[in-house]
């Protein structure tokens, strides 16, 4: 039985791992007291028409929801950033969060140093203050319980440390808390910007939570200056939910189907065990009847059996615990950026609870056959015939049979399965991105307001930098954009042609928009296909020309040249845009996403008190002259410090790494299902050449007189080929059946493949049939080749 309870070690654990995933990502709750009451507290916009899993708060909205929403017990604004913190004398990036004076009462959790945020150090003028988290605390201020009090520059700003949070608090992966400024004397009415989490009231509901705040958002538009139509045009609505449904949104359904799919890994693991324990019940049954003549009852040797069958399997779950906890450590290295929480991802409470569950439930199922099925010989048969009947061998053939058909079938729906996500993956790689990655390093940065106050100051910093960048050696281009493809940015803003406007009371199409400076589209290998690409006088005081993508262009002037037509933001009848070029389509959102139309706005791109708007945080895109473009980093590095020597590198690395983590979601569901397959064709192909194998040594005698009567070798190699192929056709067809239904489950996950796609059926049903005729051929051929003598001697 040891191959039995390795065989459950491997199932258990695959099942343990991936389930550990689940219950992190998706069961287990937010690390905060009563979490069940934590709840997003935003928007949805369905005629919007883009891909944005929420709408946010602007400052207008939070204060009057805070004010008067009563289904809420407190509410609170959350913007997640990176900030440059001065550690020494290089400064360091800390993911971070700019929070109103409320968010700490949300989360409902008290700070092991200090104080939270109060009232008021969120209104402008008051003392600018931070709140560390306890990693940041420890790793970098050695955890010295004297740094409350001590003043820490951040963003070149002095700010006060008032306190420090518990070790695993945190809503996103921010590591420290700055207040978010708000003028309650005039607040942003109309940006929506700010990430909104709420606190349930005790005792109310989030379906009266949601009821309330639409309530609110009707009330707001009536009393707010323009934002009735937009509201409408939207068709904003509010939308409160779980918060932990916002961050996992995109990971439900593959980790589902994973988990899925590796609990069919445990059902062949199961119908091993099940034919094992089927040949040791047989080897057995003279035994069990003369426990049974001796006045043994059949509940005694059923409960015989199932305690055998219960502890053979909690053995295997136990090892398989080990082998999960070693497999989650090599999963979280290849899991997905966006999987959350993955630190706190591992062995716990309701991991081993699950698997210990498993492995009872495992046991009693592969426990019950045996048990059941030779409960019901009679006892003077066995006796009289030593322990073989045919009936029963009959009733024992057609189970083993069954469990090897079934075991065919599940390893064929997962064998389709990681095929098709194999393909789509192979098919996602030799997408045309619309970019050349190759030769590209990235890197970005961000320009403290406290520094770079207005637009003029931010433009002539990115443009003294792209100067110096381009003067390293080893560099060909270098360039700047306001959100790089494939790192889930997201800015949008209705636009509408001026010689085409959309109808009064209608939204226009909400475009992708970014800013990017001249050299942009040549360092990214983006083709400008008409026109012109943008140049340094292309500028809101400038000649004010802007690039457009084929998609939009194709949008808005279908079958004619878009460059010199006009564009605009709507609603923005005096500040039109001169088309001046039209780039190559470029894939922003996803890999497997088609291009999105796309507006590439100049530097300093809107009129802001006659200066201009330029972005304070952009990604630099470095085109390097052959090798590893990270070979220029250091160039780089020293042309960022000789303009500001405390800003620092956020997240340097490669385009292709950029591209890597945009297909990681998908690698990793292949990887992970071709894993999965890979066991369970071994499984199968096990099962099948046991049962084969059992066949033949229960039949060794019957073959011998069979040879001893003239039967040729060929013959009995092909009776038996036969019946072990047969069990595997009739597999194959069932298998069939099961992966079309899976393939219509994995459809959304899939690219450039169809879930029925033939090669992948066909292919993948050939190659278990050949390991299916070679488990089948192996002990075939040692029947063939008995020794009649040896065989007619046997018992």
């Amino acid at each position: 039985m040891v191959i039995g309870g390795l065989t459950l070690a491997v199932g258990i654990g695959a099942t343990t791992a991936i389930y550990s995933i689940v219950d992190a990502v998706l069961v287990d709750p937010l690390p905060l007291p009563h979490p069940e009451r934590v709840v997003s507290y935003n928007h949805d916009a369905p005629n919007l028409g883009v891909n944005v899993p929420l709408v946010p708060l602007s400052e207008g909205m939070y204060l009057q929801y805070a004010e008067q929403a009563r289904a809420i017990e407190s509410l609170a604004l959350l913007d997640q950033l990176n900030v440059s913190m001065m550690t020494g004398e290089e400064p360091v990036e800390v993911p971070a969060a700019a929070v109103t004076d409320t968010y700490f009462r949300v989360a409902g959790l008290e700070p092991v140093l200090g104080r939270g945020f109060v009232e008021g150090e969120d209104a402008p003028g008051a003392e600018p203050v931070v709140v560390l988290s306890r990693a940041l605390w420890e790793q970098t201020f050695g955890a010295d319980r004297a740094i409350v009090g001590r003043l820490v520059d951040i963003e070149g700003v002095q700010r006060r440390v008032v306190g420090v949070m518990p070790g695993r608090f945190a809503i996103g992966d921010e590591q420290l808390w700055i207040p978010m400024t708000i003028d309650r004397a005039a607040p942003d009415l109309g940006s929506l910007g700010h990430i909104g989490i709420a606190r349930l009231a005790e005792g109310r509901t989030m379906e009266a939570a949601n009821a309330e705040m639409q309530g609110l958002l009707a009330t707001y538009a009536e009393n707010t200056d323009g934002m009735r139509e937009m509201i409408d045009q939207a068709g904003l609505k509010a939308d409160v939910r779980p918060l932990k449904s916002v961050f996992s949104r995109d990971l439900k359904q593959p980790l589902l189907i994973l988990l899925g799919m590796v609990g069919f890994v445990l059902v062949i693991a199961c119908a091993n065990v099940a034919n094992l324990f089927l040949v040791h019940a047989e080897a057995r049954q003279r035994e069990s009847a003369v426990r049974t003549a001796m006045g043994a009852s059949r509940l005694d040797v059923v409960r015989q059996y199932l305690s055998e069958s219960v502890a053979l399997a909690l053995a295997g779950g136990a090892l398989g615990l080990v082998l999960a906890s070693f497999g989650i450590k090599g999963l979280l290295r290849l899991a997905p950026a966006e999987i959350p929480r993955s630190l706190d991802i591992g062995i716990d409470g309701s991991v081993v609870a699950f698997a210990v569950v498993v492995s009872v439930v495992a046991g009693l199922l592969f426990g019950l056959l045996p048990a059941l099925g030779y409960g019901r010989t009679a006892i003077s048969q066995v006796l009289r015939e030593g322990g073989r009947s045919a009936t029963t061998g009959r009733e024992r053939h057609r189970v083993r049979s069954s469990l090897v058909v079934g075991q065919v079938a599940l390893a064929l729906v997962l064998l389709v399965g990681s095929g098709l996500m194999l393909r789509s993956f192979a098919a996602l790689q030799h997408v045309d991105l619309g970019f050349r990655p190759e030769g590209l390093l990235t890197f970005r940065y961000s320009l403290p307001a406290s520094r770079y106050g207005d637009g003029p100051a931010r433009m002539a910093f990115h443009r003294d930098l792209l100067d110096r960048i381009e003067a390293t050696p080893g560099v060909v281009s270098a360039g700047v954009i306001s959100g790089l493809p494939l790192t889930q940015a997201k800015s949008a803003t209705p636009m509408e042609a001026v010689d085409r406007p959309v109808p009064s009371g209608s939204l226009a199409p909400v475009i992708e928009q970014r800013q990017v400076s001249p050299d942009y589209f040549a360092t990214m290998g983006i083709d400008i296909v008409d026109g012109r690409p943008l140049g340094w006088d292309d500028r809101a005081d400038g000649l004010r020309g802007i690039v457009i993508s084929e998609a939009l262009a194709r949008a808005f002037w279908p079958g004619e040249s878009a460059v010199g037509h006009m564009i605009r933001s709507q609603g923005e009848e005096n500040d039109a845009w001169e088309v001046v070029g039209v780039a190559r389509d470029v894939r922003f959102d996803g890999v497997d996403d088609e291009p999105l139309p796309l507006a590439y706005w100049p530097l300093l791109n809107w009129d802001v008190d006659e200066a201009g708007s330029s972005p304070s945080a952009v990604d630099v895109v470095v085109r390097s002259a052959g090798g590893d473009p990270l070979d220029v980093l250091d160039g780089v590095r020293a042309a960022l410090r000789g303009l500001d020597p405390r800003l620092p590198i956020i997240n340097p690395r490669t385009v292709g790494d950029v591209v890597d983590d945009a297909l990681s979601g998908a690698s990793f569901t292949a990887l992970l299902l071709g894993i999965a397959a890979a066991v369970a064709l071994l499984l199968g192909t096990v099962g099948l050449y046991g049962v084969i194998s059992f066949i033949v040594g229960r039949r060794t005698q019957e073959i011998g007189v069979r040879m001893a009567l003239g039967a040729s070798t060929r013959s009995v190699l092909r009776q038996v080929v036969r019946q072990g192929m047969t069990l595997a056709l009739i597999g194959l067809v069932v298998g069939l059946a099961g992966a079309w239904a899976v393939g219509r489950i994995l459809a959304s996950l899939l690219y450039g493949v169809s879930s029925s796609d033939p090669v992948t059926f066909i292919g993948t049903a050939l190659l278990l049939g050949l390991v299916s005729f070679v488990a089948t051929w192996v002990p075939a051929y040692r029947a063939a080749h008995v020794d009649p003598v040896e065989a007619l001697r046997s018992d």
